[in-house]
C-alpha cells in the first residue's frame, strides 16, 4: 500500500510540474524604452521575455501612430533591423535612425518552448 501511495505521489507531482511547463508561455517582461514612457533620443527599442523564444516565430512591428501638430495620423511603419540577444530572451529593434518625436507602437509575437504563439502590443512617446 505504502509503494502504491509513494508512486501515485510522484506521478500527480510529475503530472503537475509537467502542466506548470505547458502552461507557460512567452511573455514580455520588460521593454526600453518601457511601456507608457514618454523618452527622447531613442536609437533601438529592446524587449525582454520571461523565458527563451524560437528565433523563427519572433516577428515584431514598430509603428508611428501619432505626431505633433497632425491629429490624424495614419499609422507608419518604422524599418528596422532586429537582432536576437545570446540569451534567446532578448530582442532589439534599430531603426536606420533616431526616433522622430511622436508616439509609436511595437507589436510583437513569438512562440516560447510550447511553440504557443503569444503577443501583445505597448506604446511609448519620443520626445
Amino acid at each position: 500500500m505504502r509503494k502504491t501511495l509513494v508512486a501515485f505521489s510522484l506521478a500527480v507531482l510529475s503530472l503537475t510540474a509537467l502542466s506548470d511547463t505547458a502552461l507557460a508561455h512567452a511573455k514580455l517582461v520588460s521593454s526600453a524604452p518601457a511601456a507608457n514612457a514618454t523618452v527622447s533620443n531613442v536609437t533601438s527599442v529592446n524587449l525582454q521575455f520571461n523565458e527563451r523564444v524560437i528565433a523563427s516565430t519572433m516577428k515584431a512591428e514598430l509603428l508611428m501612430i501619432g505626431m505633433p501638430g497632425m491629429s490624424d495620423h495614419a499609422p507608419m511603419k518604422i524599418a528596422f533591423t532586429s537582432m536576437m540577444g545570446k540569451d534567446g530572451k532578448s530582442m532589439m529593434l534599430m531603426p536606420k535612425k533616431a526616433l522622430s518625436p511622436g508616439t509609436y507602437k511595437v507589436i510583437w509575437s513569438a512562440a516560447g518552448a510550447d511553440t504557443h504563439r503569444m503577443g501583445s502590443e505597448f506604446s511609448f512617446t519620443v520626445k
